[in-house]
């Protein structure tokens, strides 16, 4: 079965400074297919946006499913964790009930008699018919999960669905899911240059080694320093340590 990508959609926002601007924000994230974003949750840069007029960084408060099928893991992940009791029962309440609606239609169509190629083109389209026919503030909730579905191997299971709230929760389960080689680890490349031409070389740099490494980038300016933050795998941090290392 193929990898299917993780999905953002366009939202539009407002900063406090007043201005309006509109911003991609992910909805379905497949750790799998997309291993580096698995660190911009553990770093907390998932659904961070920069407001284009003042810089203010902020997170972008939007509900996403995270699928990491080799690890079982498929959660809902409300980014709030103070929302009050009765709030938490009706969303769980109506996840489950899509949760299971979609479970069942993987289900059947694994019953048809079809090839492998003819069921992955009939759940993708299962997908699709999901995401139209659910009633409003259903429809990527429910594509979003039976996205999870397809990246599954034939036979196997839909895992258990979690539903969090709170970032930090994800995080939590998700490094109960890690080796120690596999946690979180970061690297901070910094210089006081104020020369456009070598901050640009450096953020090209990390940029292209983050690339092969499978980590995220993310550049900051405080004052007169310049940094470059790498995320990824512990073991892929050190990697880059080593290369970045002087020699002689």
């Amino acid at each position: 079965m193929s990898q299917l990508a993780s999905r953002t959609a366009s939202y539009k926002l407002t900063c406090r400074c007043g201005h309006g601007f509109e911003c991609q924000v992910y909805e379905y994230v497949n750790a799998a297919r997309d291993p580096q974003l698995r660190y911009a949750v553990l770093a907390g840069r998932l659904n961070v946006v920069t407001c284009p007029s003042c810089g203010r960084r902020a997170l972008a408060r939007r509900p996403f499913i995270y699928s990491d099928p080799p690890n079982h893991l498929l959660a809902y992940v409300h980014p709030r964790d103070n929302v009050p009791p009765e709030g938490r029962e009706l969303i769980e309440a109506k996840l489950h009930e899509v949760y299971g609606r979609v479970a069942q239609r993987q289900k059947e169509l694994e019953e048809a008699p079809a090839s492998l190629a003819g069921q992955e083109a009939e759940i993708r389209e299962k997908a699709d018919e999901v995401e139209a026919s659910e009633a409003p503030g259903e429809e990527e909730m429910a594509a979003s999960l039976a996205a999870a579905a397809a990246v599954r191997g034939v036979g196997e299971e839909i895992p258990p669905l979690q539903v969090i709230f709170g970032l930090d929760q994800l995080a939590l389960l998700i490094n109960a899911s890690l080796s120690q080689d596999e946690r979180l680890g970061k690297i901070a490349l910094r210089t006081q240059s104020r020369s456009v031409a070598q901050r640009g070389q450096m953020f090209d740099i990390a940029r292209r080694l983050a690339r092969e490494m499978q980590c995220i980038v993310e550049e900051e300016e405080q004052g007169e320093t310049y940094t470059v933050w790498l995320y990824g795998p512990r073991r892929q941090i050190g990697a880059i340590m080593r290369a970045l290392a002087p020699r002689g």
